[in-house]
């Protein structure tokens, strides 16, 4: 609960002031190289995490790490999340700028999971009528689950449509538990 709470405060102020000084893509493009470094470097997540290391050296590590690739603001931020014995958030924060980035650029990430995967043609088709409904752009994740026997489940956001045949033939045993032609006494 607190981590996202103080994911949500920070990226909330990192994406006011990105957006104010106009620096929003590239603070965007920021976020995600912190996000890839922090998911791909397991001892990068466990120096951040480390609460015996001073924030001196933790920024010293940051800046090396990060040196030349991201912009003066976002380095800015690390420094300050650092100070405040905060960098522990980084990667939470991170996700959650780019999530509030999203919103604002009305991007809707979908993803869709099927025993197969999708044609081009019916990705196409699935991206056109996303989009014709959401009034936005998609950005679709394709996932190909072979523990699927067939159709496919769609998420966006909270919301979820399963169309997949494991869900009907369960839908359609129910129904037959609940046989309406046998007369009870």
């Amino acid at each position: 609960m607190l981590y996202t709470i103080v994911a949500e405060r920070y990226a909330k102020s990192l994406f006011e002031l990105a957006l104010e000084t106009g620096k929003l893509e590239q603070v965007r493009k920021d976020m995600d190289l912190m996000i890839d470094v922090c998911q791909n470097n397991a001892d990068f997540r466990h120096m951040l995490l480390n609460p015996v290391i001073r924030p001196d050296k933790k920024i010293a590590v940051l800046d090396a790490v990060f040196a030349g690739k991201i912009e003066e603001l976002s380095r800015q931020f690390y420094h300050l999340l650092s100070q405040q014995r905060r960098e522990k958030f980084l990667e939470g924060i991170a996700k959650e700028f780019v999530a509030k980035y999203k919103k604002h650029h009305n991007i809707h990430v979908i993803e869709i999971r099927s025993a197969v995967a999708l044609s081009a043609e019916l990705r196409e088709k699935v991206i056109d009528i996303i989009e014709s409904r959401t009034k936005g752009t998609v950005e679709l994740t394709e996932i190909v689950d072979k523990n699927m026997i067939g159709g496919f489940i769609v998420s966006d956001e909270g919301r979820r449509y399963d169309a997949s045949l494991t869900t009907t033939i369960k839908k359609l045993k129910k129904e037959f538990e609940e046989n309406l032609y046998i007369r009870e006494l």
